[in-house]
């Protein structure tokens, strides 16, 4: 296995297929990180630049942010190798993975979505425990074999996640708008909305349940929110339907 972003998930993946006997590869492009994930025993070997393994490797897991999957592709074309799956870990799927499965030629291009996270970032982080129990999406286009699927199942298992669900990439972005994407903007904008110095003194269980998830990494949800406007935003106005109901 080749993991492409050795931060939290990315780590994570490392740590936890490593510990079941897979045989792990990492790039990233920071050598400080590779350093980290070799001392800890994340990884066989790691790189600065994919070309040094993605030609010898089953499965390619890419840990980027979503507008960064395309150009890894087109930039590493000739590396591929038949039979080899391609997969991604990122929180939308419509926006790119059909450009992706025609650019993957005769590798096989299937994207996933592990539920799971932390309000962190970078492999300091890293815990395979996070997917515990976790839900994990699989999301296949027409023509993509079975046998994929079947390894992603597997990686999924090894990796302990609860419910494994295989949808469309249309039906993942619309519940994910909903179940991700518009509780993150809700938890944003209650933060925001906030204009009172001693708020402190007044938080409970309710807030913080409420909040938690607020403070996230701004670069990797625009891109979210952004790719998959039309779904976040019907859900955004359903939601602001049903508060007018309330007030």
């Amino acid at each position: 296995v080749c993991i492409v972003g050795l931060g939290l998930i990315g780590g994570s993946y490392a740590k936890g297929l490593t510990k079941k006997g897979y045989e792990v590869y990492g790039v990233d492009k920071n050598l400080k990180t590779i350093e980290y994930a070799k001392e800890n025993g994340m990884i066989v070997d790691g790189y600065l630049d994919a070309s040094c393994c993605l030609n010898f490797v089953d499965l390619v897991v890419i840990c980027l942010y979503p507008n960064d999957v395309i150009p890894f592709i087109k930039e590493n074309l000739n590396h591929f190798k038949d039979a080899q799956v391609i997969t991604d870990v990122c929180g939308i799927k419509t926006s790119f993975v059909y450009k992706a499965a025609a650019l993957s030629g005769e590798a096989t291009y299937l994207s996933h979505h592990p539920m799971a996270g932390k309000e962190k970032i970078g492999i300091e982080y890293a815990d395979s425990n996070i997917f515990n129990g976790a839900n994990y999406l699989i999301t296949p286009i027409e023509g993509t074999p079975s046998s994929a699927i079947k390894l992603l199942e597997t990686i999924a298992n090894d990796l302990e996640f609860g419910r494994i669900t295989v949808i469309t990439p249309e039906r993942h972005d619309k519940m994910i708008g909903f179940t991700s994407q518009l509780t993150h903007a809700i938890a944003v904008s209650l933060v925001n909305s906030d204009h009172d110095e001693e708020t402190r003194s007044f938080i409970g269980d309710s807030y913080r349940d409420l909040t938690r998830i607020a403070m996230i990494n701004e670069k990797l949800w625009s891109e979210l929110f952004l790719e998959n406007k039309q779904e976040l935003l019907s859900h955004i106005e359903n939601f602001e339907a049903e508060l007018d109901i309330l007030k």
